[in-house]
């Protein structure tokens, strides 16, 4: 079958990958949409060594086969044939240093599993995918695929939120309102946050932004520092998210919040950023990273969005089959094209 896959610094091709055949304790899910996330762009620009099991990695789709289960026998919670599910990294071994250390979610086998020697021969930019049953999230038949689609990214802005040191009723900014950004400005207001001011220069997606739940969205800037003097008295937000993926912005969101203030950072980017430490250590501000996700986090995604308490309505700009696929990467790397999500439907063509 064919495999979409970053093979190199602006190279992006279909590739004939063997059929799915599932081992022990596997399962082969047939995709049914996979999203364009920023990190497959990012790898096609910089040239990232991007495993083919983490090439498109918002996947949703349905269990077809599965294998011998694993010992000591079957497992209840487990997917069977026909539910819909949608995958992460698995649950640690118990057997390995991190895992021994209480450090289950860097686990080197599941992290092997998913990017490493042992990570599958494609990720969802092909119509199957052969993976571990122990990686996979049920999905309720009421959630659309193009909604399941947004599970993994809501994921990832998840555990942003769980990561960083959000406080009840702080004032937090999000820069960048591209998926990730717009999924960590409603967990920021799911984990407690009392106003939620989003950090974007396009338009139509700070009206997005204001639509599911922003209080404010506002290009960089003088705008940006006058409205969060407003809310703040002059103090400037308690925590900032950069999600944006782009060197500048560490900075500037150091700068935008106050004396004591803390930055996540979830944005991908393998540049160099140029930072001023003599501000950061006067101010004494924490910074703390955020990459992936647990796979309890995705099971609180997916439950959300299920209930409606995640929205991802005006996220999906259109769907594209597999052969429209390493053009379109290319005319996001270069901006030729601006959309919030684009889905691939692998089966299509």
């Amino acid at each position: 079958m064919r495999a979409g896959v970053v093979t190199g610094k602006g190279q992006f091709e279909l590739v004939e990958v063997d059929d799915p055949s599932p081992g022990t304790g596997q399962v082969v899910v047939e995709v049914a949409r996979c999203g364009i996330c920023g990190s497959d762009v990012h790898a096609y620009q910089e040239g990232w060594p991007y495993a083919p099991g983490i090439c498109g990695h918002e996947w949703v789709g349905t269990v077809v086969d599965s294998g011998p289960p694993p010992a000591p026998g079957p497992s209840a919670h487990l997917p069977s044939e026909g539910d819909r599910v949608v995958g992460g990294q698995a649950p640690g071994c118990g057997s390995c240093r991190e895992c021994r250390a209480n450090l289950p979610q860097f686990c080197r086998v599941a992290a092997s599993e998913y990017s490493g020697r042992n990570a599958p021969t494609s990720g969802g930019f092909a119509p199957y995918i052969t993976l571990s049953a122990n990686r996979l999230i049920t999905v309720a038949g009421s959630v659309s695929d193009e909604q399941a689609a947004l599970i993994e990214p809501a994921s990832v802005a998840m555990h942003a939120v769980r990561r960083s040191r959000l406080a009840v009723g702080d004032v937090a900014c999000v820069v960048g309102c591209g998926p990730i950004s717009l999924m960590a400005v409603q967990a920021a207001r799911l984990g407690g946050a009392g106003q939620v001011v989003a950090v974007e220069p396009d338009a139509s997606r700070r009206e997005l932004a204001l639509s599911i739940g922003a209080d404010a969205a506002v290009t960089p800037g003088e705008h940006l520092r006058a409205v969060v003097n407003d809310l703040t008295g002059g103090l400037r937000a308690d925590i900032a998210y950069d999600c944006a993926g782009i060197p500048q912005t560490l900075q500037q969101s150091v700068d935008m919040v106050r004396q004591g203030g803390s930055v996540c950072m979830v944005g991908v980017s393998g540049g160099e950023a140029t930072i001023n430490p003599m501000r950061w250590m006067m101010k004494e501000v924490s910074v703390d990273t955020s990459i992936a996700f647990t796979l309890d986090e995705m099971a609180i995604c997916a439950d959300l969005v299920a209930r409606g308490r995640i929205e991802t309505g005006g996220f999906v700009a259109g769907t594209l089959d597999l052969d429209a696929l390493p053009a379109t990467i290319d005319d996001l790397a270069n901006r030729r094209i601006d959309a919030v999500k684009l889905l691939v439907d692998p089966t299509g063509g």
